[in-house]
């Protein structure tokens, strides 16, 4: 080939290129598909400094004659990716008091709008693109999208509504800086996955660095900190040498401000090991005596009363009761002897079908904010045992709960009782592999109804 027209087709090359960087052809969104008033609109955006292309979907959801046709209409505002972030905050709200004033004298039509900025890419979803920054229009597009430009500039991989993504945890540590620094709530995330932080209320960079610093560990294959707390998904067995010295790490790290629990889970969530942070405890969860209701006088504690005997003891049920998603009932033990005896610990029992055979793999725990403590019970008087489960779905498991099979404690003789209500047998969603909580035998509890006016 000979040099000149070698340099003939390298200028043209280098021309084209140009015009690419300068048209930016990625940047032209589709054409507006809508009535002429709102293509007038998009037209108008367009026009407004910082704003690079405005695209229209409109849609008739809905054919009425009488009363006119029912349009859902989306907007996508392209803002150029070189404003400073007050520019972009700005220019948004503009944007959309411009589409709601529109929108506002057309009752029919459904709007929404969103901020994109960033080369886009092809979706999965037809005539979708996706960009590295996408918010959506709310009453608080302003502040927003302002946050938006500030993480994109910062170095976000992707920027969403209240969400940012990076590729290190470098920019990740940038983009928290920041959100700490807003007091924004925005969920930061690597784009592997391996590390996420959703904040509650507010950003708490702490909460950000324990999760970074988790995921560093050896085996760890990700670190996800959220409402429920830290969870620690490993690599390797939940036996293993390994998890347990992930699990020592947790329980001995200085805790955070406020009590935080973890989750250390194995491959394929085979296992999972609870705990807390530095083994900090919320105060709800430490067990104390069961506070007596303000009307109920403590029974003397002596302490020459013999332990109860199954003899001295009649074991009787309270009616159940419910609240939203949650069901109560009461266990009553009477003291039938001729003096003073005493207990300390928890009534044993078996959830029983209609057949009488005992629901499989019931689960009972202990409500772990009351302690155990030794319960001196006079002659003629009653203490409870409180239940507590989560309402259970009968749909696929009609087999239900009607009988208890019951111990006052370990090694006595059972009773079978039957659930009552208005003194009819009733039947309890307590199912296969549910789960029940109880406390220790009490004298009283605030919320539960003395024995002696259970039925």
């Amino acid at each position: 080939m000979k040099p000149l027209r070698a340099g003939a087709i390298v200028a043209a090359l280098i021309l084209v290129v140009a015009l690419i960087v300068i048209t930016k052809p990625w940047k032209l969104l589709d054409s507006c598909h809508a009535p002429d008033e709102f293509c007038a609109l998009a037209s108008q955006l367009e026009e407004k400094d910082g704003v690079e292309a405005t695209a229209v979907d409109y849609e008739v959801t809905a054919v009425d004659a009488k009363d006119g046709d029912r349009s859902t209409v989306r907007w996508t505002v392209e803002l150029a990716e070189d404003l400073d972030s007050a520019q972009a905050g700005e220019l948004a709200s503009a944007v959309s008091a411009q589409v709601q004033s529109f929108i506002a004298s057309r009752p029919l039509v459904q709007s929404s709008l969103r901020f994109v900025a960033g080369e886009p890419q092809e979706s999965s979803i037809p005539d979708f693109k996706l960009y590295p920054l996408d918010v959506s229009d709310s009453s608080e597009a302003k502040a927003q999208v302002a946050r938006g430009f500030a993480l994109h500039q910062l170095g976000a991989q992707k920027v969403g509504q209240n969400s940012a993504t990076a590729e290190n945890t470098q920019v990740l540590t940038a983009l928290a800086d920041y959100a700490s620094n807003q007091g924004a709530p925005i969920t930061l995330e690597l784009a592997d996955g391996s590390i996420r932080y959703t904040p509650t209320t507010g950003f708490d960079i702490a909460q950000l660095a324990l999760a970074i610093e988790a995921a560093g560990l050896g085996p760890v294959e990700s670190a996800i900190m959220d409402s429920s707390g830290l969870s620690v998904h490993t690599k390797t067995a939940a036996d293993s040498k390994e998890t347990a010295q992930i699990k020592k790490w947790l329980t001995e790290h200085e805790p955070l401000k406020e009590p935080m629990a973890f989750t250390l889970s194995s491959p394929g969530f085979a296992d999972i090991i609870q705990g807390w942070l530095g083994d900090k405890i919320p105060e709800s969860l430490i067990a104390r005596p069961a506070r007596l209701p303000e009307a109920v006088t403590p029974w003397p504690q002596d302490a020459a009363a013999q332990i109860c005997t199954d003899k001295d003891l009649a074991l009787s049920l309270g009616s159940p009761d419910a609240a939203t998603g949650s069901r109560y009932m009461a266990v009553y033990a009477k003291n039938i002897s001729g003096g003073a005896c005493a207990v300390n610990g928890y009534p044993q029992i078996q959830f029983l079908n209609a057949d009488g055979e005992p629901q499989q793999d019931v689960t009972l725990t202990k409500m772990p904010h009351i302690q155990s403590q030794r319960a001196v019970i006079p002659a003629g008087e009653s203490i409870l045992s409180a239940l507590q489960w989560k309402a259970m779905s009968t749909a696929n498991d009609p087999d239900q709960t009607t009988r208890l099979r019951i111990s006052a404690a370990s090694g006595f003789s059972a009773t079978e009782l039957a659930s009552m209500y208005e003194q009819s047998a009733t039947s309890l969603d307590i199912l296969d592999g549910g789960e029940v909580s109880q406390s220790p035998w009490v004298q009283a509890l605030d919320g539960w109804a003395l024995p002696d006016s259970s039925g």
